[in-house]
């Protein structure tokens, strides 16, 4: 096509940064519109891709790679403020609406306008999407005008999954598949549902080649279940198991997430088999034991969240996928019952800090004294050989009775140590919480094993009590000579 043939293009044809063509400019175009087309003719109602050429006040030219140029009305290309949404070398999609002539004429979507009921036709006929706005709901769906002309959707088919009100998309302008066209118009039939089930078939296409082993996505939770959450990567859904939602332990998905929520995951695995996809969000958020080091320290008094109880103690959540046990034998017999309850409902506890090992991940942790509270520091009970201290029993086993001293600091009294006749039921004289005084006869493996007597703490209290009697006897010795000599200084004065 030359300017003479067309002498429209140079006055309509503007560049998008402003201004006039160089010199040249229209006849380098009139070369590309001039161009022969090969390969298959095209369609109405095909898909073609092309890459944007040049841009006009009205137009947007596109070439078709060996089947010509195309154009498409630029209004379809604009956004809701006038911006246009493509540039020149842009790759963009659009159905074949019209070769009459030898114009190429293509859109991404129905026009309205003239010739409505032609293009309505033309869309039935070669499965084009329309456009239509709801206007009101009737029985059993909605009532659509397309194109001029009343539509009915009914509400299966308005989207994929059921809106939680019937009035969520009045006043919306969407696009809409015909179902059905007869009469003329007057019986036409409408689904949003196929055409979103369409497009969301070619995203998860789109989407599955980005859907690779570490790789980081971006996503929308699609559903919650007691196991986890389905996040919808682009018409590809998978799963982030509820251990993978945070380092936190949660009860349920909920206390986490929402549904339409967006978030960020990372691909864990691809089940090549079954196709499913395991995503994780925790992943995400770093190692939570390098903030062990800055937040906690050893007999530190701090707030804890019971998170899981077990034959051997209760864990409690410390940091955000930071847990402690709390051994079983660091718990008061009066308290387990109540600890139990706590957990079902991961209540709060003031906990003890008695050791931390970062290598292994382990914190020792304990019931904080009565009367300390979260940011005390709590000063360990000193022991040595030697020393008589009370305690309090904790359990009694066939070899000895175990006697709680403090946080952290349980001992050991063989049955030889305890004092009491061959064939005493220690069950019976000495319930749990039962207090004793003990002598401490050795401190093992650093402090983890001390060995205790209630012999040798009788002895030490029956010698303290024989020296403090003597010591009184002596006493009141010397008070009594200092008597006599004050009966002889008397008789002497006589």
């Amino acid at each position: 096509m030359s300017e003479e043939q067309d002498p429209s293009i140079r006055k309509d044809v503007v560049t998008e940064i402003g201004g006039a063509p160089e010199d040249g400019a229209e006849e380098d175009f009139a070369t590309l519109l001039g161009r022969e087309q090969t390969g298959p003719a095209l369609h109405t109602g095909q898909v073609v891709k092309g890459r944007v050429i040049l841009l006009s006040m009205d137009s947007v030219f596109v070439d078709v790679r060996d089947k010509g140029e195309g154009i498409i009305d630029r209004a379809e290309l604009e956004g809701a403020q006038g911006e246009l949404e493509v540039s020149v070398g842009d790759e963009i999609e659009a159905t074949v609406v019209s070769t009459e002539e030898g114009e190429l004429r293509l859109s991404r979507k129905l026009l309205r306008g003239a010739r409505a009921q032609e293009r309505l036709e033309l869309a039935v006929d070669n499965k084009l999407p329309v456009e239509g706005k709801v206007t009101s709901i009737t029985k059993g769906g909605y009532e659509v005008v397309v194109a001029g002309f009343r539509a009915f959707c009914p509400f299966s088919q308005i989207d994929t999954r059921r809106p939680e009100s019937s009035e969520a998309f009045l006043e919306q302008t969407l696009e809409f598949y015909v179902t059905r066209y007869s009469e003329n118009g007057r019986n036409i039939v409408l689904s949003r549902r196929k055409l979103l089930e369409e497009q969301a078939a070619q995203a998860a296409e789109e989407t599955r080649r980005t859907i690779v082993p570490d790789a980081v996505l971006p996503g929308s939770v699609a559903s919650l279940t007691n196991f986890g959450a389905f996040i919808d990567l682009g018409g590809i859904q998978g799963l982030v198991h509820i251990s993978e939602i945070s380092h936190s332990r949660l009860g349920t998905p909920e206390e986490r997430l929402s549904i339409d929520e967006a978030v960020t995951v990372k691909v864990l695995k691809i089940d090549a088999q079954t196709g499913k996809i395991a995503l994780s969000m925790k992943a995400l958020e770093g190692d939570p034991w390098e903030a062990v080091a800055e937040q906690l320290r050893e007999r530190q008094v701090v707030n804890g969240r019971l998170v899981r109880m077990a034959d051997f103690g209760a864990f409690v959540e410390l940091l955000p996928g930071v847990d402690g046990l709390l051994h079983i034998s660091e718990i008061p017999r009066n308290q387990h019952r109540q600890l139990k309850e706590a957990v079902t409902t991961h209540g709060e506890v003031a906990i003890l800090i008695l050791s931390i090992d970062t290598d292994k991940r382990r914190i020792a942790l304990a019931l904080a004294p009565e009367g300390m509270v979260p940011g005390d520091q709590a000063e360990a009970l000193t022991l040595t050989p030697g020393v008589v201290v009370n305690g309090a029993v904790e359990r009694i086993e066939s070899f000895g009775v175990f006697v709680r001293l403090g946080p952290g600091q349980t001992g050991l009294i063989p049955n030889a140590e305890m004092g009491t006749p061959r064939g005493t039921d220690h069950r019976k004289e000495f319930p749990p919480e039962t207090e004793v005084k003990v002598a401490v006869l050795a401190i093992e493996e650093g402090g983890k094993r001390i060995r205790l007597s209630r012999t040798k703490a009788h002895a030490h209290e029956e010698q303290a009590e024989t020296q403090a009697y003597l010591a009184s006897t002596q006493k009141q010795q010397g008070f009594g000579l200092s008597l006599g000599e004050l009966l002889q200084q008397s008789k002497k004065k006589k």
